[in-house]
């Protein structure tokens, strides 16, 4: 019998070279590498497809709940508040997503609306991890999202209390650029603008303004100061001076032991006589008078607390006069402390009439302290205005400020006059390291302003700095604005003008505090 094809040997031997090459053989190695690649790249994917379509919805649910929220809270609005809610909601196809009904609170001349959603997004991929991750253990639940939009909205005003700190420091007697206008005069108009803006009847009871004058310092007026544990030396004005401590929070204490500042002029530069102060800001060595005191004196420099009397703030603002040094972190003292809730003690002893009775609360607490006593608390804003910077200040050694004669002739001739003057009293050569000292540096006002700026913006003041200064060239007032605009709640909040825009900046300002806004 002829036999045909192969052999067992020839099929083993072939066999085996097959197994042989297969074993050596490196393709389709990069597959079992690729396949896990695949499977992670695909769960990652499918995350990211579900993350996406929940971030959409969430920022589709806080659109619609902004709008709501903007749109009931007009007054202009004349259908229901809660109708105009429910309606957006379901106009855009949310209307199951309204976690509850809209809370709001209405006034005269005021509305408030706040609205919270809720939206359950079921997901495509992400439910799978269960298995994979949490053998579908319910606490580690992906099969939905939630997404939560909480909006409120108030238009016209509710409670609020603004604390309007002006420089009246001596450059403010200066020209503004390429004008005839002097800086104090522009501010006394923009602020009585400012303040007639606020102080209507509309808003009786609902905003309070304080009044901080600063230059030098800061003078508290006889019903405070009355109130403080001071070691009073004479009364010829009523200005305290601040320990280190006291710049590092907003917090106010009447107890703690202060020193009266003196009440001296270390300022050459003066008015003068009433004929020299017609022709310019000048130095006038031949005049003994103090008009250039380093505390504030006159009534209307005084600060005005807590108060909704348009004619009292404004008869003030219109007599301002620029005198003396640039303390923006004393001004900036005095008006937080005018917002904070422990001055609260100290405005309740004032003397009746002074602080109306609408107000007998104020300042109010940052926060409600319990559920029981929630209510819509006060906004409280800063507006800081200066044409400068912080410079250092002066005071006389005690050799020179210790009894009462020494006081009361300090209090009547200027330092210039007296260092100069052939009449008899007091003599100095000049303010040096024998008789005088700084007693607050440059360089100390920078740090407690910023320390300041921050501890009340954490507290949750709003503020608003403007800077009128306009000299690009001055190394000094470049500064200034740089800390005014680093001390403003936000950019937004900060306005640098010559100016000659300060009208608009004020009006700008009221506006914002008075308009429609969406508070969260």
């Amino acid at each position: 019998m002829r036999h045909t094809g192969q052999s067992h040997s020839q099929r083993s031997n072939r066999l085996r070279g097959w197994l042989l090459h297969l074993v050596r053989s490196e393709d389709g190695n990069l597959f079992l590498v690729f396949m896990p690649m695949l499977f992670i790249m695909m769960v990652w994917g499918g995350i990211a497809v579900d993350l996406m379509r929940f971030e959409s919805r969430r920022a589709t649910l806080q659109g619609v709940t902004d709008r709501a929220t903007l749109a009931a809270a007009n007054l202009d609005q004349s259908q229901d508040p809660a109708s105009v809610v429910a309606d957006y909601f379901a106009k855009s196809g949310l209307a199951d997503s309204m976690d509850g009904p809209p809370i709001i609170e209405q006034g005269f001349k005021r509305r408030e609306v706040s609205v919270k959603g809720r939206y359950e997004l079921d997901t495509f991929f992400m439910r799978h991890l269960n298995n994979i991750l949490y053998a579908n253990n319910s606490e580690n639940d992906f099969k939905t999202l939630t997404a939560i939009a909480n909006s409120t909205a108030v238009q016209g005003v509710g409670a609020v209390e603004v604390s309007l700190v002006l420089d009246l420091s001596g450059s403010m007697y200066y020209y503004i650029n390429g004008t005839t206008t002097r800086r104090i005069d522009k501010l006394r108009t923009a602020a009585v603008k400012f303040v007639e803006t606020l102080l209507v009847p509309e808003f009786k009871d609902r905003i309070s303004v304080s009044l901080v004058p600063y230059s030098e310092h800061v003078n508290v007026g006889p019903n405070v100061f009355n109130l403080l544990n001071v070691d009073q030396t004479h009364n010829f004005s009523h200005c305290v001076e601040l320990p280190a401590s006291a710049f590092t929070t907003t917090s106010f204490s009447a107890s703690v032991g202060y020193e009266q500042t003196q009440n001296i002029q270390t300022n050459a530069n003066g008015f003068g006589s009433a004929s020299k102060a017609a022709s310019g800001y000048t130095r006038d060595s031949s005049n003994p008078v103090l008009d250039q005191p380093v505390c504030p004196k006159e009534t209307f420099e005084r600060i005005i607390p807590i108060s909704q009397n348009s004619s009292e703030i404004t008869t003030a603002i219109r007599q301002f006069q620029p005198r003396a040094g640039t303390s923006i972190f004393l001004g900036l003292k005095w008006g937080t402390t005018l917002l904070d809730p422990t001055f609260q003690t100290t405005a309740a002893r004032l003397p009746n009439g002074v602080i109306d009775a609408a107000f007998a609360d104020r300042p109010e607490p940052y926060e409600a302290s319990d559920a029981a006593s929630a209510k819509v608390r006060s906004l409280k804003y800063l507006v800081l205005m200066t044409d400068g910077y912080n410079d250092r200040s002066y005071r006389m050694r005690d050799d020179y400020y210790d009894d009462p004669s020494e006081r009361y002739y300090w209090a009547h001739h200027n330092l210039s006059w007296a260092m100069q003057s052939s009449n008899s009293g007091p003599r100095l050569s000049q303010c040096n390291y024998l008789n005088c000292s700084e007693y607050y540096t440059a360089s100390q006002g920078v740090g407690y302003m910023r320390s300041m700026c921050t501890a009340a913006k954490d507290k949750g003041i709003i503020i608003y700095t403007i800077s009128m200064s306009g000299d690009d060239a001055d190394a000094d007032a470049v500064a200034g604005r740089t800390e005014m605009a680093n001390c403003a709640s936000t950019s937004n909040h900060f306005f640098a003008t010559s100016g000659q825009e300060l009208d608009e900046i004020f009006a700008n300002i009221a506006k914002q505090i008075t308009d429609l806004r969406l508070t969260q």
